[in-house]
């Protein structure tokens, strides 16, 4: 799915970098000044220059890349705002199907992954004939036992899981594979609304600033959601310049966007 959104944005002119991480974000000083992005990849550190910046990273990795000259109160209020991270742990197994279904869930606490998918269910193929792949999602906390476990430990869990919930693996995986994730669900502590809204309105007053996505706006939503945010953002960018009062009345429609499994 995400190569496909790539080719297609490359075709309509998008200019995608990989292998590449953000070390610093230079905000304009004066009205026609650029946004000045800071990124280290393969050919070394580069200078990237934007009239705005539209950003789907974690709103407290968006404060934090700015720093200087970012008022205290919403530093303090990025590190109020906690994320769960998040495990994948995928299995390739000798066997044409591990089960007919796309998706498991395990809501118990006996149980430490919390849903296992399926991919080649998916779009039901049917190949390759011998052989499936089983992608298990372990929520953990960054740098706890689980984080640490390396792939061998990890596949253990999933297979100790598996045989807890009556479907046991049916025979030891050819190869594991593991994704880290830092932040992949927002945490909703009490309280938390106050340091969302310090760091969403730091983002507002910022000039040509915009903030967007389930981890920009701290929303736990769908893929499709966060299409329909960017979708949004483009309808408010016109030749005056970007609409905050249609970008609001968007914001609004956002509040009703629920998770659909």
């Amino acid at each position: 799915i995400c190569e496909a959104y790539a080719t297609d944005a490359v075709r309509l002119g998008a200019d995608i970098r990989y292998k590449c991480k953000v070390r610093r974000l230079v905000p304009p000083t004066a009205a026609a000044d650029p946004w000045i992005v800071e990124a280290e990849g393969p050919s070394g550190l580069e200078r990237l220059e934007a009239d705005y910046l539209w950003s789907t990273i974690p709103i407290v990795q968006l404060a934090r890349l700015v720093g200087t000259n970012v008022p205290s109160t919403v530093l303090h209020a990025a590190d109020a705002v906690q994320s769960r991270a998040m495990i994948l742990i995928y299995l390739s197994l000798p066997v044409s199907r591990f089960t007919e279904f796309d998706a498991h869930y395990f809501p118990g606490a006996d149980v430490r992954i919390t849903r296992l998918s399926e991919p080649k269910n998916y779009s039901d193929l049917g190949t390759p004939g011998d052989s499936t792949v089983i992608c298990a999602e372990l929520p953990c906390g960054l740098g706890d036992a689980y984080w640490n476990m390396d792939n061998a430990a990890l596949a253990e869990v999933v297979k100790g899981d598996l045989r807890q919930a009556g479907i046991p693996v049916p025979t030891e995986p050819r190869e594991i594979g593991v994704r880290r994730l830092p932040q992949a669900y927002p945490i909703y502590n009490i309280g938390y609304e106050r340091w969302f809204r310090e760091l969403d309105s730091w983002v507002e007053q910022m000039p040509r600033l915009l903030s967007y996505g389930r981890q920009g706006l701290f929303a736990h939503d769908n893929t499709h959601h966060a299409l329909a945010m960017a979708y949004a953002a483009v309808d408010c960018l016109g030749a005056e310049g970007f609409s905050a009062d249609r970008w609001l009345a968007y914001r609004r429609s956002f509040e009703g966007h629920v998770v659909e499994d």
